[in-house]
């Protein structure tokens, strides 16, 4: 419209809505930069982020990124930005059913690797924290079929002003994230709630994996082993548990390893000799497994040899001290975790007769 009268009455009328459309593009531009500069559209997509299931409330601190922003509404593929330069800083996935890359992503595939083992997030948790820093997974059962069970993986790279998740701290505030996380996925999908504690994790089991126990100094997942070993902590609930079992000297030799739910899948996919545990029992050629029955639903316990990539060296099979072994490993695990005993071993290796 245009405004001729540009004197008295008028040209005031005018100077008025002049002042008034400036003032409301100032309110319109200011909130269009708020919104697109880290503020309430950055907090709704955190809100939104992997359909509401991933707990946000510590990312911040976790990360080490003022602003955040959430990308994807989907459980089973979305991720967390730092806003500030769009480089993701989280990936999750949460789903039902079967899934890929589960020990991948946490570094844990290779077998062979003598010093990849996994620890406990604790407090009755069915959480671990992967050999891959920032890296931690978990599952509960939920129902039957195809469906079950509800699975999560979570995958963070924080900024430089981030937690070290090589301490003590940064492990916590991980294993919150990833616990909390999944105590909403079960509620969501009308799972029974996992583990002891119902509120947040506070701390989680000291990372002793590098620490070298001589013979029958073991308490956690190598206890009753007569062997030197690196172990974590021995938990009820974690879905996988390792001990890597040593010479006097630290040199690894073998490694035993407890697969609980969809991680027995994952094992028998995605480690390098997962092909040749398909049976419920079996060995020989320096691999031995064994299964047993859960509640929890399967279990695959195995020992293999390893190569110590430290050290330089490979160890040949030793059949009746991996048997035994991995007779102990097993029904220790078996027992803290309410599983029936383990199947017998076979008594003589498939490959040399011993």
């Amino acid at each position: 419209m245009t405004v001729n009268d540009t004197s008295g009455a008028g040209g005031l009328g005018r100077r008025r809505v002049v002042v008034g459309v400036a003032a409301a593009l100032a309110l319109v531009g200011g909130g269009a930069l708020y919104a697109t500069k880290g503020g309430w559209l950055d907090d709704r997509s955190l809100t939104s982020v992997c359909g509401g299931l991933l707990d946000t409330s510590e990312l911040k601190e976790l990360l080490g990124a003022d602003r955040l922003r959430g990308e994807g509404t989907e459980p089973t593929s979305c991720t967390v930005a730092d806003a500030d330069n769009d480089r993701s800083v989280l990936q999750a996935r949460i789903f039902r059913g079967d899934t890929r890359m589960l020990l991948g992503t946490m570094s844990r595939a290779d077998q062979q690797n003598g010093g990849a083992l996994v620890t406990p997030a604790g407090m009755g948790r069915p959480v671990v924290l992967g050999p891959r820093l920032g890296t931690a997974s978990g599952f509960v059962p939920c129902g039957t079929g195809d469906d079950s069970p509800v699975t999560l993986l979570i995958s963070v790279v924080p900024t430089s002003k981030g937690e070290s998740l090589g301490e003590s701290e940064g492990r916590a505030r991980l294993a919150r994230v990833a616990t909390s996380t999944l105590d909403r996925a079960a509620e969501r999908w009308g799972c029974e709630r996992p583990g002891e504690a119902k509120g947040k994790s506070t701390a989680v089991p000291e990372d002793t994996s590098r620490v070298l126990r001589q013979a029958g100094k073991a308490t956690g997942t190598c206890a009753g082993i007569d062997s030197a070993s690196y172990e974590t902590s021995a938990d009820d609930a974690a879905p996988i548990e390792d001990c890597q079992l040593t010479d006097s000297s630290g040199a690894r030799l073998f490694r035993l390893s407890a697969y609980y739910g969809p991680y027995v899948k994952a094992a028998r996919q995605e480690t390098i000799r997962g092909k040749q545990i398909l049976t419920e029992v079996g060995g020989g050629g320096g691999l031995w497994w064994t299964t047993a029955d859960c509640p929890q639903g399967d279990v695959l316990y195995s020992v293999e040899t390893v190569w110590d990539d430290e050290k330089n060296t490979f160890n040949p099979p030793s059949p009746k001290f991996q048997k035994d072994a991995l007779k102990t490993f097993a029904e220790r695990s078996a027992e803290r975790h309410g599983c029936s005993t383990p199947e017998p071993l076979p008594t003589k290796d498939r490959t040399s007769g011993s």
